[in-house]
């Protein structure tokens, strides 16, 4: 459960997510792909390639911040993605060093 304080740092970087999103994303799987190369495994890298993956996430992650009081809003969004990754085989192991290189490229 995320703190209120927690909450509002989200919220604030709403607005630099909705003016810079794709870069941040971009410099996020730039990093976690260099210091985890076998991760390449997960993702479509025709998607990688063509921007798709980086678009869909830098929507995900803005959606989410700006929507992190409203969790009925947020709650579909994310039984799909965890449907998704699920059936991608994703493994909890792999959060962290998802999020440790999404706040670093924030």
């Amino acid at each position: 459960m995320l703190t209120q304080q927690t909450r509002e740092i989200v919220k604030a970087t709403a607005p630099v997510l909705a003016e810079h999103g794709y870069a941040i994303i971009r410099r996020f799987y730039g990093r976690m792909f260099e210091a985890h190369p076998e991760l390449r495994n997960v993702f479509n890298m025709g998607h990688q390639e063509r921007g798709e993956q980086q678009q869909a996430l830098a929507r995900a992650v803005y959606a989410y911040a700006s929507n992190i009081d409203e969790p009925t809003t947020l709650a579909a969004v994310l039984k799909r993605i965890a449907h998704k990754h699920g059936s991608l085989g994703v493994r909890p192991e792999q959060y962290p060093v998802v999020g440790e290189h999404l706040l670093a490229a924030i």
